[in-house]
């Protein structure tokens, strides 16, 4: 892979620069999404037990809420009945169908096996992690000892894969606003005239920034070995999947889709520790120690609490029984929506022991934050490796600890972190 110059800038948060995620609007609409996202676990304890799978309806449209472990798998498993809701969304974002909209089947398997081709499993321990590790320390550094970690994860993502796609950042606006503001897009829930009117803007100014960066390169004939490189060399052997419209539809999907979850999600993560002191220590000492293992089970459990998100949405195609033979059963005829909570999900104790407690020694099953099934997240196993690297460069600093005041609050836009600022002593 080709590395950018190691002395790049590493300034967080520019003055004057645009907010990166698109503000809530209404001081009702923001109390509404607070208690949802940050006190969503009261109300999904009560229908575990009492209403795991509540019918309802919103504005007229029928809506099923889904919460137990069992019943949310099951709706991750059906794809033929329960698809994605997001897909006309995607379409619209990246120009072409993406598979993270897509239902199983001919189309879905040829793009998702190509994308297996030039995202290769030995790029993570070749390259991504080192530079991984190298971009985080340098900015850490440079902060002086107090940096925001919303943005901090956010540099770090951008530089580190932007790089490995072959998709340097444009001169004529915000890449980081852009996709950000385009995946809230893809996940609103609801209507946000303000947010569909950036979508439009900005997947235009995406879609043609990446084929510009496409066709420049097939132009110049450069060989450079990124995941655009390895898609034209697969173009040029005819390789079926490989036209140069579904390489940037990819490359816009794997941005929009991919980039604005680590710093949507790690800082909510970073959270869950500076919460609890005891636990906050015993990360630090296994950072300390470069255990990367123990780091991302600390992680791990940390994202247990909050999740990306509390819940997906889908749309339901056919008809379809949940929990079929069990007392719980409840029949979603087609044309409902699905809401289902893998945040609840997680905290099921039929399924996850002692679910409120911390516990970092939890087995894999007892998570689910990657989704699962057809659309498990196609970058797992990246997320598994660099996040960890990500939160290490923080949790290494003595004195971690939140900033004084307002700044050392984590903040959101619905469920995705906008700002936690925390001090360490500097480097």
């Amino acid at each position: 892979m080709t590395n950018t110059d190691a002395s790049s800038s590493s300034e967080i948060a520019p003055i004057g620069r645009e907010p990166v995620l698109r503000q809530g609007s209404g001081f009702g609409a923001r109390l509404l999404q607070r208690a949802v996202f940050d006190h969503g676990e009261v109300l999904f304890s009560f229908l575990r037990a009492f209403k795991p799978i509540l019918a309802f309806s919103i504005k007229g449209q029928p809506v099923a809420l889904v919460t137990r472990y069992d019943d949310v798998k099951e709706v991750f498993l059906a794809d033929d009945a329960f698809p994605v809701s997001y897909a006309t969304k995607l379409k619209m974002v990246t120009g072409n169908p993406f598979i993270f909209g897509m239902r199983d089947g001919p189309d879905y398997r040829r793009d998702h096996a190509a994308l297996r081709k030039v995202i290769l499993d030995e790029d993570i321990d070749a390259h991504l992690a080192p530079r991984t590790r190298a971009v985080a320390e340098r900015v850490v550094a440079a902060a002086n000892g107090c940096l925001d970690s919303v943005e901090f994860v956010r540099q770090v993502t951008f530089e580190v894969l932007l790089e490995y796609f072959g998709v340097p950042k444009p001169t004529n606006g915000d890449i980081e606003v852009w996709s950000t503001r385009l995946f809230q897009y893809i996940c609103q829930v609801g209507d946000d005239p303000a947010l569909d009117k950036d979508a439009e803007v900005y997947g235009n100014l995406l879609r043609t920034h990446v084929h510009d960066i496409v066709t420049a390169r097939i132009s110049s004939g450069e060989d450079r070995d990124d995941v655009l490189g390895r898609c034209l060399k697969r173009q040029a052997a005819g390789e079926d999947g490989f036209s140069t419209e579904r390489i940037c539809t990819a490359l816009v999907g794997l941005i929009v889709a991919g980039l604005p979850q680590p710093p949507a999600v790690l800082p909510k993560a970073l959270e869950q520790l500076l919460r609890r002191s005891k636990i906050l220590a015993e990360a630090q000492r296994a950072a300390c120690e470069g255990d990367e293992g123990a780091v991302r089970r600390y992680m791990f459990e940390a994202m247990r609490f909050d999740p990306l998100t509390p819940f997906l949405p889908r749309n339901t195609a056919k008809d379809h029984v949940i929990a079929a033979g069990n007392r719980r059963a409840k029949a979603i005829e087609r044309g409902r929506h699905v809401l289902f909570s893998f945040a609840s999900s997680m905290m099921d104790e039929r399924r996850v022991a002692d679910p409120t407690s911390f516990n970092p020694n939890r087995p894999a099953s007892a998570y689910l934050l990657f989704g699962y099934g057809l659309h498990q997240c196609l970058a797992k196993n990246i997320c598994e490796k660099l996040l960890p690297i990500m939160l290490m460069a923080l949790l290494k600093n003595n004195n971690l600890a939140r900033a004084p005041g307002a700044e050392g609050r984590l903040t959101k836009q619905g469920a995705m972190a906008e700002r936690l600022v925390v001090c360490f002593d500097p480097q």
